[in-house]
């Protein structure tokens, strides 16, 4: 028998590393898939301005790792860009975050998959399988 499940990543905390004109950098925040948008959440705070990203699969452009070394630790760093609606380019720095390495690095690889392959489908959120 043949299952296959649709493979949204799960929401989960992810550190915001930059890339929006807001202040403060490096906050925990939420990060999850609804419908058909993508959405980013960072609570006001230590001298930075609340973040609440909706953004429509449609205005995914592009994703892409980068390590960064400053805070002591490789970190791998999800590089999402995309469009507001005046059409303005931005790149949202960001890593999913759990307390166990081994996990880090799987939901890392699932929410990474998860928006490429998004992104190289046109914007339609297509059920992956399981293997």
């Amino acid at each position: 028998m043949l299952y296959i499940r649709s493979m949204i990543p799960k929401s989960c905390k992810a550190y915001y590393y930059g890339g929006l004109p807001v202040k403060g950098t490096r906050r925990k925040g939420q990060m999850w898939i609804e419908g058909d948008s993508f959405f980013f959440n960072v609570p006001e705070g230590k001298g930075g301005e609340r973040i609440a990203l909706n953004i429509p699969f449609g205005r995914l452009e592009k994703v892409f790792l980068t390590q960064d070394n400053y805070y002591g630790a490789d970190t791998t760093l999800f590089n999402l860009t995309f469009r507001d609606e005046r059409g303005e380019t931005f790149t949202l720095r960001f890593a999913p975050v759990t307390f166990i390495p081994r996990r880090r690095i799987a939901l890392q690889r699932r929410w990474f998959d998860y928006l490429a392959s998004l992104i190289n489908s046109g914007g339609s959120a297509p059920p992956l399988s399981t293997k």
